[in-house]
């Protein structure tokens, strides 16, 4: 008896483990990648249509060819996400966890080529961006009932999340002038851990539990989930549009291509409970596929040069984000949807589309032909939703031939302002800072992992960043 007991406990702990979605890939930053640079993230990232700095080439590259001087810059960021969940089925289970990054976000180099075919500007840069962040940290504890095979569940149980990491790119970037009025720029984004060694991640998950099988009391049980992902490869274009139909109007495109990457999976499982320990490790080749992005923009700077306003609009399909695991051995997990982590054929995921406003408003003292010092002050607001599948699962992973794990796939919604502040110094050095407060209530319903519970998300950035014309 005691050893059926035992049996049937590990095999509902590693279930409820492994039912659960944290398999998939947790992108606590937006999931929505933009640009970088404390000025354009000041205006709510509203950047595709002006783009004119040295974070050009992470906007669209198209707007290099406006810079006409070699340029340097650096961005660092500050960053404080904090989830707040509670749950309508798991007893007890409220609670807050935050966690801090402090981070170079962005770097690069602009260099226009002085002689080029027919005169038109031809501008090159490198550039160094954080994409991705993946730091998140969970610590709760709940109480749960449910069905199992032949009787009922009570379970007690303490969790303790932790995934660490990023991804960068490495991108190099042309533009090239085309016409007075049109210009074009293409992006080479280089996803590899062989030039950029701190591109993997790892997660840790620990689970303390005490269950109650049909009132009959089982061991105390200990897991622990370890998952290490390395020798991240890949890489995508981007390819931006600029024109300007006249001096006051600008209009910008930008699209960022589908792309898949392979890395290096490993996974050790560690089960404790009533003097059993056991221990499994599995190592295989996963293929991650990120998805393709479009975005078009508008900016308008009014006849005095001192305002500009900025409108973009983002479409990415969140249906091309998912995980092969060919070599898995239960079947439905592998080829599984990068956002909830269930097998793609039950995992309907709707496309998000940003919506950004932004402004900015240069100090410019017309009395004096020559602006030693040119201060400046920027806001914007967004809508920055994030993909979910909009399932309502069952306890365990529990479902009737499957419907229960189908849903609508309406993303989370999300929203920001930001306030930004600038001045350029002797028309060498730009000093830049931004703001950026975003925010989502009841999110995350499917994609934190537990059923019946969902966050309130608030996320607090301050981003510095300079300039450097030589």
């Amino acid at each position: 008896m005691r050893k059926a007991c035992l049996q049937l406990l590990c095999s509902l702990v590693l279930a409820f483990a492994s039912g659960q979605a944290w398999a998939q890939l947790e992108i606590n930053s937006s999931p929505n990648v933009v640009g970088s640079g404390a000025r354009a993230l000041g205006m709510g990232s509203a950047f595709i249509a002006i783009a004119d700095d040295a974070t050009a080439a992470s906007w669209n590259p198209g707007g290099l060819t406006q810079l006409e001087r070699p340029e340097l810059s650096l961005v660092y960021s500050f960053k404080s996400n904090s989830e707040g969940f509670s749950s309508s089925s798991k007893r007890g289970l409220n609670f807050d966890n935050s966690v801090d990054i402090s981070e170079i976000n962005y770097a690069s180099f602009v260099y226009p080529i002085p002689r080029t075919f027919g005169g038109r500007n031809l501008v090159v840069s490198l550039n160094l961006l954080k994409q991705f962040d993946f730091k998140r940290d969970l610590d709760f504890r709940f109480t749960d009932v449910g069905a199992a095979a032949g009787g009922i569940v009570n379970l007690a149980a303490k969790y303790k999340y932790r995934q660490r990491g990023g991804l960068r790119s490495l991108s190099p970037a042309v533009g090239f002038e085309i016409t007075d009025k049109l210009s074009v720029g293409l992006v080479v984004n280089l996803y590899d851990q062989s030039i950029l060694p701190n591109n993997e991640w790892e997660t840790r998950n620990n689970i303390r539990q005490r269950t109650l099988f049909n009132v009959i009391p089982l061991p105390f049980t200990a897991t622990r989930i370890d998952e290490n992902y390395q020798d991240f490869k890949g890489h995508n274009y981007t390819i931006g549009l600029l024109y300007k139909p006249n001096e006051r109007w600008s209009i910008g495109a930008v699209y960022h291509t589908k792309w898949s990457a392979d890395v290096s999976y490993r996974q050790t499982v560690r089960l404790s409970s009533g003097g059993f320990v056991g221990r499994t490790r599995v190592k295989r080749n996963q293929e991650y596929t990120f998805p393709s992005a479009f975005g078009i923009g508008a900016a308008y700077r009014f006849p005095n040069d001192k305002l500009i306003v900025s409108f973009d609009v983002t479409r990415r399909d969140w249906d091309q984000f998912e995980v092969l695991d060919p070599q898995n051995p239960v079947r439905s997990q592998r080829r599984t949807s990068g956002v909830t982590g269930l097998n793609k054929n039950i995992s309907k995921i709707d496309p998000t589309y940003t919506v950004r406003l932004g402004a900015e408003y240069v100090f410019i003292d017309d009395s004096k032909p020559k602006q030693d010092f040119l201060p400046s002050l920027r806001a914007g607001i967004f809508y920055d939703p994030e993909p979910s599948g909009g399932r309502k699962d069952l306890p365990y992973g529990v479902s009737i031939r499957g419907l229960s794990q189908r849903g609508d796939g309406d993303p989370d919604n999300f929203y920001g302002v930001s306030l930004g502040a600038g001045v350029l110094v002797k028309d060498r050095i730009n000093f830049d800072i931004a703001y950026i407060y975003r925010w989502g209530d009841n999110a995350r319903t499917d994609t934190f992992g537990l059923f019946g519970t969902n966050a309130d998300v608030e996320q607090h950035s301050l981003y510095v960043s300079t300039v450097v014309y030589f």
